[in-house]
């Protein structure tokens, strides 16, 4: 996937590309990671043998590999992405 710089003040070509159904599978492919993420520091915490272990070895697989997909994004698609994540983290 190559990404395109194109940052642009125009909102036109921003709200082109948010009905785009790439820019939304990324959005919720990050999430996905993000959640693989929490689940493994779950796991770590609980100390719930071999899973604890499992997560521990692929923790810093799903932190490179959101890393890499976040910079990917475009900066709408980034926007979307902070949005979502922050309203997992706000309280119930």
């Amino acid at each position: 996937m190559t990404r395109t710089t194109h940052h642009t003040s125009n909102d036109e070509y921003e709200h082109e590309h948010d009905s785009d159904p790439m820019h939304t599978a990324l959005v919720e492919h990050a999430l996905g990671i993000h959640r693989n993420i929490a689940a493994c520091h779950a796991h770590i915490a609980r100390g719930d043998g071999a899973h604890a272990l499992t997560a521990a070895l692929m923790l810093p697989c799903y932190r490179a590999e959101f890393r890499k997909l976040v910079q990917s994004l475009s900066f709408a698609q980034e926007s979307e992405l902070r949005t979502a994540l922050e309203a997992l983290h706000e309280p119930a």
